[in-house]
C-alpha cells in the first residue's frame, strides 16, 4: 500500500503530491514535497496519522512556515497543515473575577488570534503582534519579543502523542525558555488556553497597533523572510554582533543579509536555499572570527 492509496479512503483530507514548499513557507523557498496534507477536522487528522505511521513515513507538521528554510530539491517527507484541522477559538470559564480562558486551536493564525483579542476586550498577547505564525508553531518555539513571551499567558496545552494518544500538559509540567517551551517530543500541539484579562477595546488595539508600527520601522517586513535567524547570545544582540562585523547587505545570489536589521536575511526576488545556507555559515564564521561568538541558529533547516 502506498501513501496515494491509503490516503485516498480518509474523508475530509486535501492532499497534494510533489507539492512545492516555496508556496507554504515565508521565505518562499522550497522544492517539491512528497505529499502535504490538510485534514479538514481533528477526527481527519487521527485517521490520517495511522497510514502514515503504519508506512513508517516520516512528516513534520509545518505551521505558517515562518522560521524554516525547506531545501530546493525534491524531499522525502510529508508534511501536515492544521489549519483546517485545529482552527477554533472558544472562551471558557472565567477563573475569577479579572481573568478569563480562550482555547485557540493550532492551525489559528496568531494575528486571527490577537484580533479576537481586540475585538473582544482581552489583554494578554498584545505582545506577539506582527509575528507570522500559527498557535502551534509560537507554542513549540516559544514565540516571544522583548515584551513577553506566549509562554507568559499560558495555561495547558493540547497534545497529541506518539501513539495517538490525547493529553492535556499544564504550564506549571513544561519548562520553557528562550525559543523552546519543552514539549515532549514527537507530540503534535493540537491547541493551547490562555489566561487574559478584561481591557477596555481600544487601549488593547492601541497597543497592538503600536507594536506593529515599531516592526515596521525596525524589521524589513517588505520582502520575503524567516525572521530572525539567529538566537540572542547571553547578554548580547546577534544583528548587532553580525552588523559589527560588516555584514549589512552582504549577498549570496538573492538571498541578503537586511539593511535593516542585521540578524534577518531577506529573499531579494529568486533566492535558493544553498544560498541562504551559505550566508548562513559565511555569517557564523565571521562573527566568530571577529568576536569569538558562536552564533546559535533560530531558523529551522529542514534537511
Amino acid at each position: 500500500m502506498n501513501i496515494s492509496s491509503a490516503l485516498a479512503s480518509i474523508p475530509d483530507v486535501e492532499f497534494r503530491l510533489d507539492e512545492p514548499l516555496a508556496r507554504h513557507t515565508t521565505f518562499r523557498v522550497g522544492g517539491p514535497v512528497r505529499l502535504l496534507a490538510r485534514p479538514r477536522s481533528e477526527k481527519a487528522l487521527f485517521a490520517l496519522l495511522e497510514p502514515i505511521r503504519e508506512l513508517d513515513i516520516p512528516f513534520i507538521v509545518l505551521g505558517a512556515g515562518s522560521n524554516v528554510l525547506a531545501p530546493d530539491g525534491p524531499w522525502e517527507m510529508s508534511v501536515i497543515q492544521l489549519h483546517l484541522a485545529c482552527n477554533r477559538l472558544l472562551r471558557s470559564e472565567q477563573r475569577a473575577e479579572d481573568q478569563k480562558v480562550l482555547y485557540a486551536g493550532a492551525g489559528t493564525k496568531l494575528q486571527q488570534l490577537i484580533l479576537y483579542c481586540i475585538e473582544n476586550g482581552l489583554e494578554g498577547l498584545e505582545s506577539l503582534a506582527g509575528i507570522p505564525a500559527t498557535v502551534g508553531g509560537a507554542i513549540v518555539m516559544n514565540a516571544s519579543t522583548s515584551l513577553g513571551a506566549i509562554s507568559d499567558s499560558l495555561v495547558d496545552i493540547d497534545l497529541l502523542g506518539p501513539h495517538g494518544e490525547r493529553r492535556s500538559i499544564r504550564r506549571d509540567q513544561l519548562t520553557p525558555g528562550y525559543r523552546t517551551m519543552g514539549i515532549p517530543e514527537s507530540s503534535i500541539v493540537l491547541g493551547a488556553s490562555f489566561k487574559l484579562r478584561p481591557c477596555s477595546r481600544d487601549i488593547v488595539k492601541a497597543r497592538v497597533e503600536q507594536i506593529i508600527k515599531n516592526r515596521r520601522q525596525t524589521q524589513p517586513l517588505r520582502f520575503h523572510s524567516a525572521g530572525s535567524i539567529f538566537k540572542n547570545p547571553v547578554g548580547r544582540f546577534a544583528g548587532s554582533l553580525i552588523e559589527k562585523a560588516g555584514l549589512k547587505g552582504y549577498r549570496i545570489g538573492d538571498a541578503e543579509v537586511s539593511r535593516k536589521h542585521a540578524n534577518w536575511i531577506i529573499n531579494r526576488g529568486h533566492a535558493l536555499a544553498r544560498d541562504i545556507i551559505e550566508l548562513v555559515e559565511r555569517i557564523e564564521n565571521e562573527v566568530y572570527g571577529t568576536f569569538g561568538v558562536r552564533l546559535e541558529r533560530e531558523i529551522r533547516i529542514l534537511e
